[in-house]
């Protein structure tokens, strides 16, 4: 696989991305602070459809923003899902009375910052007072059939290729007029009603990373891997010699098709279904190639399986950059209509403006021979973001809480600063070795996540933007920095449990106004947050996650040892979680390593975080 990149430094380059996109339709809108993209002339009376996910997916999902298809796409950096921050500036700018609904792939990243802004989202139209805002809805694509039931287990079915077929369906829904909830109800029905399988002859090189084989996990010449998810993390089956392309192809369809597999038998076809045939390119594949490949899994759903489809599609819908793989996916469309009274084929042939579906027909307005003003588009998503956040029912809106300023207060501003920056270096510090784990397993994003996170809360600080002098405004403060400046599943946990920290605090407080926070405030309030991030996540010790590390720290604050062994507790956990079996998170999808596996990334960047804090106040 090229390691080789026009722009080998990733800083800015999804920007830039967006923002070519938004050059090929003239009703599209890009808000950058967020990397938001909408459609500027979406009709308020229909449902807005938002979806999106880390970059590198392209077209997905920026390129299928448009009439017919998505309101809004949000997008975090490679393969990192957005924060809740950014998603709740893209509710804000969907412009829809009618209501939302999100198309969220099954990665727990996404479905964690787009499931808190849904409830974001409820509570502010609960709190407005506006009953006709419609309802929020979320659609979970979990389409992939490689892992199993029972290997799944908590994690469930991958959402891939499938999440942009499911957002053409639901935007000609929208188009037509139907409510939130109908609309969800047939997301949910195509994704019931669909199998996928995905397969790669190598995994993608990331901009920015390191280019030696072994350090971004390139597989050997005549290798392949079958079930390769669209994150860059392994597949199912690693094989050494590729095999021919019909045996590729007859593997792949009996993963799919194959009734006497009940672990994958997700959805069965009879010979009259004319199942709807999709192909995606995640983005190295020639056309060529995919042409061929299209041929032989249609020569071979009709020879092997009677199987004749209704429609065909082949073609780059969510890439994993520029990797050499493709996915196929069926889609029962006839047990669909049986389900739902809807006929799927006709919103699949429903017109779109949106690029990556279709080329554009509509809104071009004269040829004037003038280049657009794409600066003042920008200017113009600015003013809109800040005409919504002036709104009441506002869920993007800086945090505004005056009681921070009651109750119990930081004893040395100053020292609270300190500890701040000092868990920001070693953060930043841990980089590297982080990186190196996340690589063997996971898609390696979870150092790069991490410190810059760590870098702009170490901005944030010397800014004045992190309230210094209570610990309920320290916590609210670094909590709303983190929601907008991390995305990814840690994002999401990290912001969570600064806003337990927050109830923690509230509830230790008492009449303690104006005292000093002790030791044993903080280890109360931190039982708190752990039992508050317990509610939003299956996340427990031994799971090997992040978990690993925060739990055996906030119980040993909680029980009230000394800071120094709630760090050694922290560490021990983190170290434990070489020996155990992923539960949850992508290094679900790993195989077996043979004993031979680094720490939990996660766990292991929160023993670091402890650990600078410890260094910091010098015990």
């Amino acid at each position: 696989m090229a390691t080789k990149h026009f722009f080998n430094n990733p800083d800015g380059l999804v920007q830039r991305g967006i923002r070519g996109n938004i050059a090929l339709n003239p009703a599209l809108r890009f808000y950058a602070p967020d990397k938001v993209l909408y459609n500027s002339t979406h009709d308020p009376n229909k449902v807005a459809i938002i979806a999106g996910g880390g970059a590198g997916h392209e077209p997905g999902h920026a390129g299928v923003v448009g009439r017919g298809m998505l309101t809004v796409a949000v997008s975090g950096e490679i393969f990192a899902s957005p924060s809740t921050a950014q998603i709740c500036t893209g509710i804000d700018l969907a412009n829809s009375d009618a209501g939302v609904v999100f198309v969220v792939n099954n990665y727990t990243g996404d479905c964690l910052n787009f499931g808190l802004a849904a409830e974001k989202a409820r509570a502010a139209r609960a709190f407005s007072g506006n009953k006709s805002s419609g309802d929020v809805e979320i659609v979970n694509v979990s389409d992939d059939v490689a892992v199993g039931r029972q290997r799944g287990g908590l994690v469930g079915r991958r959402g891939l290729g499938i999440n942009i077929f499911t957002c053409k369906a639901l935007g000609a829904a929208s188009e037509m007029g139907m409510c939130a909830k109908e609309i969800a109800n047939i997301g949910r029905e195509i994704v019931a009603q669909t199998v996928t399988i995905g397969t790669s002859l190598d995994h993608c090189h990331v901009p920015g990373r390191p280019k030696k084989a072994d350090e971004w996990g390139a597989l050997a010449q005549d290798a392949c891997e079958i079930g390769m998810g669209i994150h860059n993390e392994p597949g199912v089956k690693h094989l050494e010699k590729m095999p021919e392309p019909d045996a590729l192809i007859m593997e792949m369809l009996n993963y799919m098709l194959n009734q006497g597999d009940k672990d994958r038998a997700y959805v069965e076809f009879n010979k009259d279904d004319a199942p709807i045939v999709f192909l995606n390119n995640l983005g190295g594949v020639s056309q060529l190639e995919m042409g061929a490949l299209t041929d032989e899994v249609l020569t071979q759903l009709e020879r092997d399986y009677g199987l004749y489809p209704s429609r065909v599609f082949a073609h780059t819908y969510m890439t994993s950059l520029n990797a050499p793989g493709f996915g196929i996916s069926l889609v029962n469309q006839k047990q669909f209509k049986a389900k739902t009274g809807v006929d799927l084929l006709e919103l699949i042939d429903a017109p779109t403006d949106a690029s990556g579906w279709a080329g554009v027909q509509h809104g071009w307005g004269a040829a004037s021979g003038k280049p657009r003003d794409r600066k003042a588009q920008e200017d113009e998503a600015a003013k809109a973001v800040e005409q919504a956040r002036q709104k009441k029912s506002s869920v993007s809106a800086p945090v505004r809480n005056g009681a921070a300023s009651e109750g119990l207060m930081n004893a040395d501003p100053e020292l609270v600063k300190k500890v701040i920056k000092g868990a920001c270096e070693a953060a930043v510090a841990a980089e590297p070795e982080l990186t190196k784990f996340d690589t063997i397993v996971g898609d390696g994003d979870c150092g790069e996540t991490l410190a810059s996170c760590a870098n702009a809360l170490s901005a944030g600080v010397d800014a004045g933007k992190v309230d210094l002098a209570s610990p309920a405004g320290t916590c609210l403060s670094l909590g709303a920095l983190i929601e907008r400046n991390m995305g990814g599943t840690s994002g999401a946990i990290y912001a969570l449990f600064f806003t337990g920290l927050v109830q923690g605090l509230a509830q230790v407080q008492g009449g303690k106004s104006s005292a000093p926070a002790t030791q044993k405030d903080w280890g109360a309030a931190l039982l708190v947050a752990l039992e508050n991030l317990g509610t939003h996540t299956p996340a427990r010790p031994g799971m090997r996650t992040l978990v690993d590390a925060l739990d055996p720290f906030c119980r040993a604050m909680g029980s009230g040892e000394c800071l120094s062994n709630a760090v050694d507790a922290a560490r021990k956990g983190a170290e434990e979680t070489r020996t155990q079996t992923a539960r949850l998170g992508r290094a679900t999808y790993v195989g077996d390593k043979g004993g031979n596996m680094p720490p939990d990334p996660g766990a292991w960047g929160v023993a670091a975080i402890v650990g600078g804090i410890r260094k910091a106040l010098g015990d």
